[in-house]
This record gives structure tokens, C-alpha cells and sequence, in this order.
């Protein structure tokens, strides 16, 4: 069985989502972080419905052991905005993916989580998306000066814990300027597409420069 966020990635019927896979491919490139050892990259590819065929890339460095992972799609796809009204306890198991160039949206919390140098990709569920933003707002209350902000974050992980009961309706908004983040549903009906405009996705920040070069190989190697 196949795990992806240390879960197996099923459906409501029990048959897998991840529907095929291929062998895994290796190649290198020179570390980002240090610029000296050799950044061993595998690839993996899946078969997930909505998205045909992602690759997830691993990365680790032989010198000064920099890791990284990362989703990509073989093939071209489109800008995309991925919208779910969160408003049934169900629907917390929704599959999620997020590559390195996508932008993860909590407007009923107040929050934006863009691509940095450092942006996690994984596959997870919607439950999954909100427990490890609730990590990061934990420690911006940690860190936080003015009592003010302390305690808006409090009530920012109130609610989302009442999310995680089912008791506090929200959006989950994924935007992808590369189109390969996005929100899994075995009924894709409630989930809300939209191609994006030029303009829009040039306001959306992409991916570090040197995952759009993995991405590069990548397609060449595909061919």
C-alpha cells in the first residue's frame, strides 16, 4: 500500500487514488544550499484522477545533508485556483496537493501560506493542511510582541480546532501558477476550478529557481 502523509491514500470505496506508479528515476544536480556536494534527486511518478500523472521528487545532499521534496507535473497544465467550502466534517478528508509553487489560502483565518525557498510540498488531506498551519500559528503566538496579536492567534487556533470538530465552516483556496496544486474530491462537483488569467498568476509567487531547473530535466527526461 502506498502512503502519503503517513496515511494510505484511499477512497471512500477503499480503492486506492493512487491509481499507478512507475519506478523510481535518480539523477543529481549541484546543492542549492551549499553549492558543493551533489544534490541526489529521486523521482517517483502517480497516477492521481483530476491530475493524470504527478512526479514527487526527494532530494537529499551528500555534503551538508539539505533535503527537499516536491510535486510536479509531466505534463502542461494551466494556471489553476482550487476552491472548497469546507462546511461538513467529511470533507476534511479531501485531498490535497501541494507543489512548491503553490499558495495555500485560509481566508476565514486570515491566512496566506506562498512559496519561499524552503516551501513544503506534500500530498495530504484538508485535516492535514490545517494541523500544520496550526503549527506555524502557534509559534507566530510564541513569538508575537503586543498582547494583541497573541491573542487573535489564540483565537485563530480556537477555530481551527473547532474545524477539525466540524463545528467551524471555512474556504481552502490552492492556487498554482504551474496548475499542479489542487484539491481532490471522489465528487469534484463541489469543488470549484477556474483557469487563471496571465495577470493573475503573475502576482502568485512561483517556485525557488532551482526546483523550475529539477522541473526542467525532468521534461527533458520524459522527453
Amino acid at each position: 500500500m502506498i502512503l502519503l502523509d503517513g496515511h494510505p491514500y484511499r477512497n471512500k470505496l477503499g480503492s486506492p487514488y493512487l491509481i499507478g506508479m512507475s519506478e523510481k528515476e535518480d539523477f543529481a544536480i549541484v546543492c542549492p544550499s551549499c553549492e558543493k556536494g551533489t544534490l541526489d534527486v529521486r523521482s517517483t511518478l502517480y497516477s492521481i484522477p483530476f491530475f493524470n500523472e504527478l512526479a514527487m521528487f526527494s532530494m537529499k545532499c551528500s555534503s551538508c545533508n539539505f533535503g527537499h521534496t516536491d510535486v510536479f507535473s509531466a505534463e502542461q497544465r494551466k494556471p489553476a485556483r482550487f476552491t472548497l467550502e469546507v462546511n461538513d466534517s467529511a470533507l476534511l478528508r479531501a485531498r490535497v496537493v501541494r507543489s512548491g509553487s503553490g499558495t495555500i489560502r485560509l481566508p476565514e483565518f486570515g491566512i496566506d501560506v506562498e512559496p519561499g525557498p524552503t516551501a513544503e510540498s506534500f500530498i495530504t488531506n484538508v485535516e492535514g493542511v490545517l494541523t500544520r498551519t496550526m503549527s506555524v500559528v502557534e509559534t507566530a503566538i510564541n513569538f508575537a510582541d503586543e498582547p494583541e496579536e497573541k491573542a487573535r492567534g489564540v483565537e485563530i487556533l480556537e477555530n481551527m480546532n473547532r474545524a477539525l470538530e466540524g463545528e467551524f465552516s471555512f474556504s481552502l483556496i490552492m492556487e498554482d501558477p504551474m496548475g499542479v496544486s489542487g484539491i481532490i474530491l471522489d465528487d469534484m462537483s463541489r469543488v470549484k476550478y477556474e483557469e487563471l488569467s496571465h495577470e493573475e498568476a503573475s502576482t502568485l509567487k512561483g517556485a525557488p529557481f532551482w526546483i523550475d531547473a529539477i522541473r526542467e530535466d525532468f521534461k527533458e527526461r520524459k522527453g
